[in-house]
């Protein structure tokens, strides 16, 4: 953030965004991205955390759903 003066203008980074939807504003935000879809009914999926600029993502696979009785 960068303050002139008495606060006369401030000017905020803008908000950015990636290719699976998730946003981050101002160091704060996150998102979900699910696939690839495998055959066997799995997929991936990967959870992005972003607090004060401090965060990372996190992926792994969901198991298929069981099969039915």
């Amino acid at each position: 953030m960068l303050i002139l003066g008495a606060g006369a203008l401030s000017t905020a980074p803008p908000a950015a965004a990636d290719g699976c939807g998730n946003v981050v504003v101002w160091g704060n935000g996150g998102g979900q991205c699910d696939g690839p879809f495998y055959a066997d009914g799995s997929f991936q999926r990967c959870v992005t955390v972003y607090v004060l600029g401090i965060g990372g993502t996190n992926c792994f696979v969901v198991p298929p759903p069981p099969p039915p009785p």
